[in-house]
């Protein structure tokens, strides 16, 4: 029994302090996107709270995790695993700069759900040598930029879908698409294996999160 089925992972929307409309509260957020659709939700948070006490960090996204426990959608952490561990959050997501995978798996045990980012050709050669080591470290990646993308300043050139496909080529693990990704271009992925897609903007930056969420299933579909 996977610790994260496919299903799971069609839409993922990926936000935090810094992606918030003015007057816009990150619970209201979470819930008129799941109500359209969402199917797993990472917080990323790159605002000063980021870098303040753990209690702190704590407080912030705790009525979060309850709410998306409440509505059964997986709710993961980006990159802190130390939050993720003191909040029982369902895992972390990490990127290549961050604590390696099977550090953060002995951290936060084998029920916890991790992913993991990958973008190169050089990338995928760490994972395939990760996996080599441990078939079970890794429940997902994320590949991207999938296109151009102003929510994430390194994500570096875009892949687009013949890029996405060729990193990919091979894996076992569950792939989702990230960067740049709107209701426009989504589409243009589906000749990639990927199970799903993750988006910032393409719902948080929308006057309707919930629409613009069933926008985009409506886009893959």
């Amino acid at each position: 029994m996977p610790r994260l089925p496919e299903s799971a992972l069609r839409l993922y929307l990926v936000f935090g302090p810094q992606d918030l409309a003015a007057e816009q509260s990150a619970l209201d957020l979470l819930e008129q996107a799941i109500a359209g659709g969402v199917t797993c939700v990472q917080w990323r948070d790159k605002s000063e709270i980021a870098d303040a006490p753990l209690p702190v960090r704590l407080a912030a996204v705790q009525p979060l995790h309850r709410r998306a426990k409440a509505l059964k959608v997986p709710f993961l952490i980006n990159d802190d695993v130390e939050l993720a561990l003191a909040l029982d959050a369902d895992g972390v997501h990490l990127g290549q700069d961050d604590m390696d995978p099977a550090k953060a798996r002995q951290r936060l045990g084998a029920g916890a759900i991790i992913g993991w980012s990958v973008g190169t050709a050089q990338e995928r050669a760490r994972l395939d040598k990760l996996l080599i080591s441990d078939s079970e470290v890794v429940d997902y990646i994320g590949v991207g930029p999938a296109f151009p993308t102003g929510t994430k300043a390194d994500a570096g050139a875009a892949l687009g879908a013949a890029g996405i496909a060729t990193i990919i080529d091979g894996v076992s693990l569950p792939t989702v698409a990230i960067g740049g990704i709107n209701k426009n271009n989504c589409a243009l992925l589906k000749t990639t294996k990927i199970v799903g897609i993750a988006v910032v903007s393409a719902i948080t930056g929308q006057t309707d999160p919930k629409h613009a969420a069933r926008q985009l299933l409506n886009a893959m579909n």
